[in-house]
């Protein structure tokens, strides 16, 4: 199985989410004190991320 993507930031996690992608967990990391959002990894989510990020 391939790794799961994991998102730092709440406004991507939400852009993935609206497309279609399923949050599996959002989980805080107890170092940092920030969240960390689980979607499983795939070439759309990958393309998805990279739209989010040129289009920011």
């Amino acid at each position: 199985m391939d790794k799961p993507y994991l998102c730092f930031s709440l406004k991507l996690a939400g852009y993935l989410m609206q497309r279609g992608f399923v949050l599996f967990e959002a989980n805080k990391d107890q170092k940092t004190n920030r969240f960390i959002y689980v979607f499983k990894n795939s070439d759309s989510l990958r393309s998805a991320v990279n739209d989010y990020k040129n289009n920011k």
